[in-house]
C-alpha cells in the first residue's frame, strides 16, 4: 500500500532534515545538493524541530536553519507555491543569514558564506529546462564571479523525471528528488528496494511513523490541506488579476468608463468572466 506521505509538505520536510537526531539526513541532503570538493561532515542545527512548532496551523514559512563545522551558514526549505513576493524574500533571508553573523568583536574576514536552498514543487522560472538552478554574486558582462559568500540554490523539482529504472545509476541528487517526489506513491518495501542506502531507509522509516501515528497523520493532514488552500487562493489570485486587466483593456477599446481595481478586485471570479463575456459581446464581428 502507498504510503501517501509526501515528503513536501513543510511538517514532513522539517521533521526529516530538522530534527536533531536526523542530522545525518540533513549532511546527505546537503552534500548531494552542493556537491563540494569537501564534503561536509558535521552540522548543527539551530532552529530543531519540536511537537509546538505546528500547533499555529497558520504558520507559513518552516524552514531549516543549519551552521557547518567549517562556520557556513544554511537555510533549507521547502516552498509549493510562488507567491508574488518570493524572490526578494528568499534574497532578504539570505542576507540577513550572512549579516547576522556580524556581532561586536567579530571582523569581516570571519564571515563564513550564507546559503539558501530552496526546493520548490512549483517552477519560479518556467522557461528555462534545468531544475537546480545556482545564483551567486556574478558580474555577466564580464564572466566575473565575486565570491561564495551569498548563494541561492533553487531546486525546482517538476523539471525533473528520474525513472525507476534509472534510479541504479542515479547520484545522490537524483535520488533525493526521486525520494521527495515519488515516495507518497510507492508502499515503504518498495521504496527501500529502490533507495537501498541508509539515508533514504531512514527517511522512508520516517514516513511510515507519520503514516501510522494517528497524532502524526492529523498534523500531516492538516498542514497538507493549508498548503492546498493556499494553493488554490494563489491560483484564485492570479486568475482574478488576469480577468480584471482583461476587463479594463475590453472597456478602454470600447470606450466606456474604465473599473477601478478595488471595484472589480470585490467581485468573485464567476462575476468577472460575466462582465468580461458581456464586454465581448459588444465588440463589432470581424467576419
Amino acid at each position: 500500500m502507498p504510503l501517501g506521505i509526501r515528503p513536501t509538505v513543510d511538517f514532513v520536510f522539517k521533521l526529516l532534515f530538522g530534527s536533531l537526531e536526523n542530522t545525518d539526513l540533513l549532511i546527505h541532503l546537503l552534500n548531494a545538493v552542493l556537491q563540494s570538493v569537501y564534503p561536509i561532515e558535521e552540522v548543527e542545527i539551530l532552529n530543531p524541530y519540536n511537537d509546538k512548532m505546528f500547533e499555529d496551523d497558520k504558520l507559513s514559512i518552516v524552514d531549516v536553519k543549519a551552521r557547518d563545522s567549517a562556520g557556513a551558514w544554511y537555510v533549507i526549505e521547502v516552498q509549493t507555491t510562488i507567491p508574488g513576493e518570493l524572490r526578494n524574500r528568499l534574497v532578504f533571508y539570505t542576507a540577513e543569514l550572512f549579516s547576522r553573523q556580524m556581532n561586536e568583536g567579530t571582523t569581516y574576514g570571519e564571515l563564513r558564506p550564507a546559503i539558501s536552498i530552496c526546493f520548490m514543487t512549483e517552477p519560479l522560472f518556467k522557461e528555462v529546462k534545468f531544475g537546480h538552478l545556482r545564483f551567486a554574486l556574478h558580474d555577466a558582462a564580464h564572466s566575473l564571479t565575486f565570491g561564495d559568500q551569498i548563494q541561492l540554490h533553487l531546486i525546482q523539482l517538476s523539471k525533473y523525471h528520474v525513472d525507476v529504472a534509472d534510479l541504479a545509476d542515479a547520484d545522490a541528487f537524483e535520488r533525493w528528488v526521486y525520494f521527495l517526489t515519488e515516495s507518497q506513491n510507492r508502499d515503504p518495501d518498495e521504496l527501500r528496494q529502490l533507495l537501498p542506502d541508509a539515508a533514504f531507509c531512514k527517511a522512508t522509516e520516517i514516513l511510515e511513523m507519520i503514516a501510522k501515528s494517528p497524532e502524526l497523520r492529523l498534523i500531516y493532514d492538516d498542514r497538507a490541506k493549508e498548503a492546498k488552500d493556499r494553493f488554490s487562493e494563489l491560483e484564485d489570485a492570479k486568475t482574478q488579476g488576469k480577468l480584471i486587466g482583461q476587463i479594463q483593456f475590453a472597456q478602454r477599446m470600447l470606450g466606456k468608463n474604465v473599473a477601478a481595481d478595488s471595484e472589480l478586485g470585490s467581485c468573485e471570479i464567476s462575476n468577472l468572466r460575466r462582465i468580461l463575456a458581456d464586454l465581448e459581446s459588444q465588440f463589432p464581428n470581424r467576419g
